[in-house]
């Protein structure tokens, strides 16, 4: 009797092991729904419609655009423009024309393609910079520099719905304490010595656009991989490491990432924490940091970022979202309905840390004035000449771009401000400004239709109409459809089956 009552359950687990198997090799061989890029257009006119001049921070009303072959080839008044044969004609009465928008600082991962890249599209974003490179080929989660040209490339062949990532950095430069955190990776991940920062330059020299630097990297280390890098010919690009100032990652990065790291370097004990990094005595006391700030040592750091031509990247959203971890703006955000469950409980153990660390309300209250804070130096810096970009180290791709200006708003900048570092500069940092950042004759033609006027609400970046890249356009309806395409995948079951499937195939210590 035991006997046969231990084989029958022995063959229900059989059972139920085998359907299990079998769901997820269904889940892992399963072809998802294709979003699909919109027709190509090989002329394409906006009659009537207002351009937003990003220069100069004006309209340009009853304006004809012609496009061929996904350039403009003819912008003029509407009255004295004629209109050849056309693929379509678009009425832009009561409608703005702006330049696509870039989002220069994302981190791009493998599961990218079949989520976040085509929400960039139907937000009116058609450039990226990436910010991290994957630790080692094939690597299940963060997407590899090979992968992001492929990408990129089938992009621009009309192959595939999503932005040109236009740059790739290598994986961070974060000191040794790398290699206790990551298993199996070679000795000079660490970056302890000058010797094992320039092995790392040397490493990703011919896979990556620039060498990304993090906060633990010790002084001697940094100053010997910006000395490789510039041999190289690459540019040194991240945050400012804890041992290093403010004004020497000025003048030896491209570009500065995070807002709080300009609070860390102007108070009256920045040199004293500079000499406790590495340590475990070193720590963010934004308390201290608030009532301590000099405006006169953040205005010096400005100065030589001016001077040095060194771009600014604020990255205000993710401070916000520490400063009101308890929130339900945060919390119960509409937008995490395009993470996958996966991102989102990743991303909600993030928020969630940053609330343990202290729930006080005093604490709370902190991190929100020093949020604020962060915000003042923006402006501080904006004010004294230093070149701001739009990042958003992003939560929802695309979307963060729209918030992440309005960020920029909110701390003092212009709504034409804020466009322009959503888009004629991010063209200036790559030096591609005669290609993109403005409406004009030769350029790509990567354009957002607006139902209202930006200049007047940076909120109305939000009311697309119409996505333009090259010559496929997204209208209204093919941005709704691409919505609903990404939210139903966040929700499959499938794309979490393909997701372990890679880490079976390509095991990781993370």
């Amino acid at each position: 009797m035991k006997a046969r009552y231990l084989k029958r359950v022995i063959a229900t687990l059989a059972i139920v092991v085998a359907s299990v198997l079998v769901a997820f090799a269904v889940g892992v061989l399963w072809p998802l729904d294709s979003v699909k890029p919109a027709p190509g257009l090989e002329r394409l006119a906006l009659s009537n419609v207002t351009i937003v001049d990003i220069q100069n921070g004006t309209l340009i009303p009853g304006q004809t655009v012609l496009v061929e072959g996904g350039r403009i080839v003819a912008v003029g008044n509407t009255s004295d423009t004629q209109v050849p044969s056309v693929d379509l004609d678009l009425d832009g009465t009561d409608r703005f024309l702006i330049p696509a928008l870039w989002d220069m600082h994302v981190h791009v991962y493998a599961v990218s393609p079949l989520l976040d890249m085509p929400l960039y599209t139907a937000y009116g974003v058609t450039n990226v910079r990436d910010m991290q490179g994957c630790p080692q080929p094939k690597d299940p989660f963060i997407a590899c520099p090979e992968d992001k040209r492929r990408w990129s490339r089938e992009v621009e062949q009309g192959e595939r719905v999503g932005p040109r990532i236009m740059a790739s950095t290598s994986f961070m430069a974060n000191g040794p304490g790398m290699l206790a955190r990551m298993k199996g990776l070679p000795d000079f991940y660490g970056t302890a010595t000058p010797q094992q920062a320039r092995a790392f330059v040397r490493h990703f020299s011919d896979r990556v656009d620039a060498i990304k630097v993090y906060d633990r990297i010790p002084r001697d280390a940094y100053l010997a991989l910006v000395d490789e890098a510039r041999e190289l010919g690459l540019d040194v690009v991240g945050h400012r490491p804890h041992a290093v100032s403010a004004i020497e990652a000025a003048v030896h990065q491209k570009s500065i990432e995070h807002a709080r790291f300009m609070l860390h370097e102007s108070f009256s004990g920045s040199e004293k924490l500079r000499t406790l990094a590495g340590t475990p005595e070193w720590r963010e006391n934004r308390r201290l940091m608030l009532d301590e700030h000099d405006p006169g040592m953040a205005q010096a750091i400005f100065e030589v970022m001016k001077r040095e031509g060194t771009w600014y990247v604020p990255t205000h959203l993710t401070r916000w979202v520490d400063a009101y971890a308890d929130a339900p703006a945060v919390r119960d955000d509409p937008l995490l309905r395009y993470l996958h469950p996966l991102m989102k409980w990743q991303w909600m153990e993030d928020v969630n840390a940053t609330l343990a660390q202290d729930p006080s309300s005093e604490a709370r209250a902190t991190y929100q004035e020093f949020y604020e804070k962060g915000l003042e130096l923006t402006a501080a810096a904006h004010r004294a000449g230093v070149k701001v970009l739009v990042g958003t180290d992003y939560i929802v791709a695309g979307a963060d771009v729209h918030r992440e200006m309005e960020q920029l708003v909110r701390a003092g900048l212009s709504p034409a401000d804020a466009l322009h570092a959503a888009t004629l500069e991010p063209a200036r940092y790559f030096g591609l400004e005669a290609d993109y950042g403005t409406v004009e004759v030769g350029k790509r033609a990567d354009l957002v239709l607006l139902n209202a006027n930006p200049l007047e609400d940076i909120r109305n970046t939000w009311k697309i109409e119409s996505v333009i890249q090259g010559g496929n356009l997204y209208d209204r309806s093919a941005i709704d459809r691409i919505s609903r395409q990404v939210e139903r995948r966040a929700r499959s079951w499938t794309i979490a089956c393909k997701i372990l499937w890679r880490f079976i195939k390509n095991p990781v210590s993370y």
